[in-house]
């Protein structure tokens, strides 16, 4: 008998995931110099995250696993051990919260409403928020799935996908939830599309966001540091150490990937609904070329 998937707020959680649990997330009191790389799974996350790391340490590379120099915070309510902050309860998640030490830098895949809030108006901590097509993102959120149960076809995971009934609910809501505040000067937003096209650039938008002064030789040095190969080589990010995962943490990281897994008629699906769903948002992403 499988487990039942909670549905808190409109969105699928973990199993014994429980909405008081899911409450605390916006209650707990972001500092001014937090920095949150903010994401819908699969969207360049754990890359931004090892850049924006970097990018503070002047181009330095840090051997420690990605998620212990960068707690995940709704990560804190997965059970398993190989979370090395686990809390399980309101009290646990908000002392765990505040046992980080300033200045901090989380990862989050939470909706604009449910991330971790200031006391007051003043405060504003820094989001970084990372947007890739939602037909890449499909495909690679659906080899993540299938890495931990393989038991979904691309077809079927593709029809969950489409109706929002995966981890974290609908692309669209998620990615709206966030472009809602697009004129928030403590929110950064970047395309996975665009990084990939122009990394050095986004590396420097990414510092002056921080308020960090790079030399030329310090952004071409991250650059190199933080390509897929480099990522998947070095063993501090691509999550060799979780064993219930049985595929690629870092995978391929392609633009247009999706035109070997979608259907005419999924790909024709999909496109109707981001049409009715991002009406008037603006929001344009790239697709790429079919790639083998």
């Amino acid at each position: 008998m499988e487990a039942q998937i909670p549905v808190i707020h409109g969105i699928p959680w973990l199993p014994e995931t429980t909405q008081e649990m899911v409450d605390t997330f916006p209650k707990l009191l972001a500092r001014q110099d937090d920095i949150y790389i903010s994401t819908y799974p699969k969207s360049g996350t754990t890359w931004t995250q090892e850049i924006v790391w970097q990018v503070i340490h002047n181009g330095k590379i840090d051997y420690r696993r990605i998620d212990i120099r960068m707690p995940y915070v709704d990560g804190m309510i997965i059970p398993g051990p190989e979370n090395p902050y686990p809390a399980r309860t309101p009290d646990m998640i908000q002392k765990m919260f505040e046992s980080f030490p300033s200045p901090r830098v989380f990862k989050t895949h939470l909706p604009y409403d449910l991330v971790p809030k200031p006391r007051d108006q003043a405060t504003k901590p820094r989001h970084i928020y990372v947007m890739r097509n939602p037909k890449d993102t499909a495909v690679s959120w659906y080899h993540h799935i299938i890495s931990f149960h393989p038991t979904s076809s691309w077809g079927e995971y593709f029809e969950k996908f489409f109706k929002g009934e995966v981890f974290y609910g609908s692309w669209f809501d998620h990615v709206l939830s966030w472009w809602k505040h697009k004129d928030d000067p403590n929110i950064l937003f970047l395309k996975y599309e665009e990084m990939k096209k122009d990394l050095p650039s986004t590396i420097e938008k990414i510092a002056k966001f921080v308020g960090k002064e790079l030399s030329k030789q310090i952004v071409e040095r991250i650059a190199d540091q933080v390509t897929f190969t480099a990522m998947k080589k070095e063993g501090n990010a691509n999550y060799t150490w979780y064993k219930q995962f049985s595929g690629e943490f870092i995978r391929k990281g392609q633009v247009g990937d999706w035109r070997n897994y979608f259907t005419d008629e999924q790909s024709d699906r999909l496109d109707a609904l981001y049409a009715e769903k991002m009406a008037g948002s603006g929001l344009v992403f790239e697709y790429g070329e079919k790639l083998g």
